[in-house]
């Protein structure tokens, strides 16, 4: 356990350091992006980039059985298993990606040009991002097998340098918009896209040499791609109600509003995006180990892991969220300067407070997909989210605001999080009613519980640079002390340790 604990702890370390500088060049580029596109054109950048990229999402069918099947093989050490493996992944993932490429170009093109809210005068360029982000698509989803053989070999290093590079090729990317003349907006989904295929091609080289399983090849075997499929057929259905619901909720407001909004909603989900990645280190360092576990048997130290893995989620989800939505209105004030669409706070705070019950979902999600039971996911759980397209709707059509819709939004996730918890109960030795109340409902009252002496402070102090900093302090003092002492069990606080001792004070010492 204890080789396992410095495993996940060093790649958690990976994730962090490059999740830091992601989180400070991606605040920094939004706000130049926002100021040379404007509110109009960063919306349509989000509304009509995001329905794109959204089909994206489906390189994830076979991207989480990839990484499953990958690291089942590597912990049994079947090279050649291995290699075909990868192979019929890539060859699976080629042909979804013409089919994705078939779907945009039909009808894709059809709904831009005649059903979206776009001002007339833009659309031409708006067509410009669409062809732009369509061949992104294709380039992501022909990576993914690729992707998942890193992250199968647990290569976080490399995971993190190139997330790192993408970032940095992006600020390079804005610093080139500032001074090219020409039409902001294509321009810049044009440089987008030649990021997208450098990394691509970096990837595809360190692969190639340092796996042997990802040399090129198209060979395909017929019963191993039966039970990939099997086991990640299903997640076509989860996938499109993600695309439906995401996208759904873009094009609702864009329907009852304008691309305006679309920008608020579009800087709410880049803020949740950044800190949810930067909370999700632990998960995506674990989601090896819970595999592996659950091959090897050791059903006891599967359960451990999802709930201190989860704890840890919450744990990081309240030294952030805090600070965040106390002083979110000078944040973004100073991020955004004078051009904050209406709405835009608002809806960040929404998006971080209802990032408790994503997190607290992560790892019973994986835990399930870990077990092979991706069909009872997809079927029972999954489609739950699709409730939150008609109460989004019903709220604008009787005159509600967003806001209320954005609330209303919150209640799929929970009721999908407790039907996850009931069947990974069902199939495992996971004690789900344990959970819901020992990690989740203990953790969200403590995360409150934190929030009153932050929050006093705030009331009592005038807006500004020395409130912001005074109420970081507090707010990250208090959310440790209460979650320290009453949110974590002595197993967790023991692994935390651990890899604190492990992987920071002992390199001190020496």
């Amino acid at each position: 356990m204890e080789e396992s604990n410095k495993r996940i702890a060093k790649n958690t370390i990976y994730l962090y350091i490059r999740q830091l500088v992601i989180m400070a060049l991606s605040f920094v580029t939004t706000r130049v992006v926002l100021d040379k596109l404007g509110a109009s054109d960063y919306g349509i950048n989000n509304l009509v980039g995001g329905f794109v990229a959204s089909f994206a999402v489906l390189n994830s069918i076979l991207s989480s059985g990839t990484r499953r099947f990958l690291a089942l093989y590597l912990g049994k050490g079947d090279e050649s298993k291995l290699r075909v493996t990868f192979s019929t992944a890539l060859v699976i993932h080629l042909v979804i990606a013409f089919v994705v490429v078939l779907a945009l170009e039909s009808g894709g093109l059809w709904f831009l040009n005649s059903k979206l809210n776009i001002d007339p005068s833009r659309m031409s360029a708006a067509n410009w991002v669409f062809q732009f982000a369509m061949i992104g698509v294709f380039l992501n989803i022909v990576q993914t097998p690729y992707m998942a053989a890193v992250t199968a070999h647990e290569r976080f290093n490399v995971y993190a340098t190139m997330s790192i590079f993408d970032v940095v090729a992006k600020l390079a990317v804005i610093y080139i918009l500032i001074y090219l003349p020409g039409d902001k907006l294509i321009i810049y989904s044009a440089l987008q896209l030649a990021v997208i295929s450098t990394g691509m091609l970096i990837y595809r080289i360190y692969c190639t040499r340092q796996f042997p399983e990802c040399k090129w090849s198209l060979r395909i075997d017929k019963p191993l791609m039966k039970e990939m499929l099997h086991f990640s057929g299903w997640g076509v259905l989860g996938h499109v109600i993600t695309v439906v619901n995401n996208q759904g909720m873009s094009i609702i407001l864009n329907l009852f509003f304008n691309t305006v909004m679309n920008a608020a909603r579009g800087l709410a989900q880049t803020v949740n995006v950044v800190i949810s990645q930067f909370i999700t280190g632990f998960l995506a360092a674990a989601q090896p180990q819970l595999v592996k576990f659950y091959g090897a048997g050791e059903m006891d130290r599967f359960v451990r892991l999802i709930f201190n893995v989860t704890q840890y989620t919450l744990f990081l989800i309240g030294i952030i969220v805090i600070p965040c939505v106390l002083e979110i209105d000078y944040v973004v004030g100073l991020w955004l300067g004078n051009e904050v669409p209406e709405y835009t706070c608002a809806f960040i705070k929404i998006t971080l407070a209802c990032s408790l019950i994503y997190r607290s979902n992560a790892m019973v999600e994986d835990g399930l997909i870990a077990i092979g039971r991706v069909k009872e996911n997809n079927m029972y759980s999954v489609p739950v989210y699709l409730l939150s397209i008609p109460l989004y709707y019903v709220a604008m059509k009787y005159g509600h605001s967003a806001i209320l819709a954005y609330w209303l939004a919150s209640v799929p996730p929970l009721l999908s999080f407790i039907i996850n918890m009931v069947l990974l109960s069902k199939y495992t030795i996971f004690p789900g009613m344990k959970f819901f109340k020992s990690v989740f409902l203990k953790n969200i009252f403590l995360i409150l519980i934190s929030a009153i002496i932050p929050f006093a402070v705030q009331q009592a102090m005038q807006p500004g640079l020395v409130r912001f900093l005074v109420v970081c302090a507090v707010s990250v003092l208090s959310t440790f002390i209460v979650l320290w002492k009453w949110g974590m069990n002595d197993n967790a606080r023991a692994m935390l340790a651990n890899m604190v001792q492990t992987k920071f004070i002992s390199k001190f010492k020496r």
